[in-house]
């Protein structure tokens, strides 16, 4: 194949890339996320050790290898 072919197989590629990018963005409406949602997306989360879990949920009679 020439130089050409190949130019013009990748602007007709680039061109369908871009159709398709338009109707998804049709089909699939992108949200904006809420103020608490943006928060819980930026936060570290708090890891806690298996003994904290269970006490949390109320297991008492599990035990730990500490």
């Amino acid at each position: 194949m020439s130089v050409e072919v190949l130019k013009g197989i990748r602007k007709e590629l680039e061109e369908l890339r871009l159709l398709y990018k338009e109707l998804v963005e049709k089909l699939i409406p992108t949200e904006q996320p809420t103020l608490e949602e943006r928060k819980a997306i930026e936060n570290t989360d708090e890891v806690i050790n298996e003994k904290e879990l269970m006490k949390t949920l109320g297991k008492t009679h599990v035990r730990h290898k500490d």
